[in-house]
């Protein structure tokens, strides 16, 4: 009641549902497009509803009784399990993410396990649900420090964030303080925005620190991975010369490949093409950070740069991509081709940070974070470069050189070290320094049997006095 909507439903439902008529796209072209063509997003805008009170911690959940009288649950279903699959409420007025004003409620989703949550309703539970604001905030172009005082549509982005929430896919920005300014020029502060702008669940142009584009950032490869949308190509051999890489905007084959790290399967690096140039809708333009630069950046968005995107997996950290200090590093990491202290800002074009940077030092944007055979001195990811190819728990031995972008392909070399010469890479291999081409692991612990001391007990000698600890009548104290 106290905060009028100022657009109606049926611009919502194409913003929303329309296909190739909304311009830049809708959230569910976005869909099809991250999908390559295996999910249709269906669903229907109803009228505007007035919950009273504008409240910054308000119970949208509190509105499905209300909803339950004129929506019949049973016809949004479309996986089929009993469940409804997604309720967005579009809330009038702006969200804070865009504003920082606490008293604008936070864009979010509330996801429970399936057969749980609100209901049932028509025999269906409603297990997962968002919200997202109405409108956004224009910035004054003249100074876009400063907000205009004028309020827009709002884009596709939050929804097409928070809407695959309920596909299951988590945040990938770091929470702790995410919008403290002084966060993005101090490095290792443990706050390192560790994808930025290179995945939709990522930051995508909070309007505090960037503006985001109107076209949406693609999914990463990860998230694409984790959705079941592609199946990355896994390379474990010791070399590769003139590996093709396909974009991953346009291609579902060929454009997602994992370099193994250790022999647990949760680490890895993940290799893929981002081609602002593809035949796609989306993936064309970055964050304008001018609200945070200015006037060293001009107001308005860029064309993206194109490249290899290197991300650092590490599963074991499942639902969180917190770093230190509640977690030792982060789960999903771009690892950032333009942050080396060596080729700081300074390096740029006229010396400072212009709006074609690609060294971004100690600027924490990941602007310049794609590896290229365009730019001097980031084509090359190796033991040796910074940021080099080390894992989280010691070297792998993996360089990757990007070698040429052709259009919708790019090319890079891969070696990868092989010490015992078993045609397994160290960084995979459970017994890098013997040879065991069969990676034979009887007990299923973390050495192959070539290598184990004691290749049927996964205990080994927990105890270190020398007798493996099945055969040990001490196994706890030495002896």
């Amino acid at each position: 009641s106290d905060r009028p909507h100022s657009w109606d439903a049926a611009k919502f439902d194409s913003l929303l549902f329309s296909r190739n008529v909304w311009p830049g796209g809708s959230v569910a072209d976005y869909i099809w497009e991250c999908s390559y063509g295996t999910v249709v997003t269906t669903g229907t805008v109803l009228p505007w509803y007035n919950a009273g009170m504008y409240i910054s911690n308000f119970d949208f959940g509190s509105l499905f009784p209300t909803i339950d009288g004129t929506v019949d649950f049973t016809q949004y279903d479309g996986d089929h399990n009993g469940d409804v699959d997604a309720v967005v409420f579009i809330r009038s007025g702006n969200g804070m993410e865009d504003t920082g004003d606490p008293n604008d409620i936070w864009s979010y989703a509330y996801i429970f396990e399936p057969h749980s949550g609100w209901g049932p309703y028509d025999g269906m539970w409603i297990p997962r649900w968002n919200t997202s604001p109405e409108t956004r905030p224009l910035r004054m172009k003249t100074n876009p420090t400063m907000f205009s005082g004028i309020d827009t549509l709002n884009r596709i982005r939050v929804f097409a964030h928070e809407l695959h929430h309920n596909l299951g896919l988590p945040d990938l920005y770091d929470y702790d303080s995410k919008l403290v300014i002084s966060t993005f020029y101090t490095p290792n502060d443990d706050n390192d925005h560790p994808m930025y702008d290179w995945d939709v669940m990522a930051y995508y142009g909070y309007g505090i620190l960037s503006l985001g584009s109107d076209i949406p950032s693609h999914l990463s490869g990860w998230s694409k991975k984790e959705l079941g949308w592609i199946a990355p190509i896994v390379l474990n051999q010791p070399s590769y010369t003139a590996l093709r890489i396909y974009d991953i905007e346009t291609h579902a084959d060929s454009s997602l490949y994992l370099l193994p790290i250790g022999t647990s399967g949760f680490e890895y690096f993940l290799l893929e093409y981002r081609n602002p140039r593809s035949t796609g809708k989306f993936d064309k333009k970055d964050s304008d950070f001018s609200c945070y630069f200015w006037p060293a950046l001009k107001y308005g968005c860029d064309t993206l740069d194109r490249g290899l995107l290197i991300t650092h997996i590490d599963d074991q950290f499942e639902w969180g991509n917190n770093g230190t200090p509640w977690a030792p590093h982060y789960h999903v990491r771009a690892v950032d081709a333009g942050y080396n202290p060596a080729f700081d800002y300074t390096h740029n074009p006229g010396g400072i940070v212009t709006d074609s940077a690609q060294w971004w030092y100690p600027y924490e944007s990941r602007k310049g974070a794609l590896f290229s055979s365009e730019t001097p001195g980031q084509n090359l990811f190796s033991p040796t470069t910074t940021p080099n190819s080390n894992g989280y728990y010691g070297p792998t031995g993996i360089t990757v050189r990007v070698d040429s972008i052709v259009g919708d392909q790019l090319y890079v070399s891969i070696t990868q070290s092989d010490a015992d010469g078993d045609g397994i890479t160290d960084a995979a291999d459970n017994c890098p320094g013997a040879a065991n081409a069969s990676q034979l692991n009887s007990d299923g612990d973390a050495l192959g049997d070539a290598c184990d001391p004691c290749p049927i007990d996964p205990l080994n000698d927990a105890d270190g006095d020398g007798v493996c600890a099945n055969l040990d009548n001490c196994p706890t104290a030495t002896n």
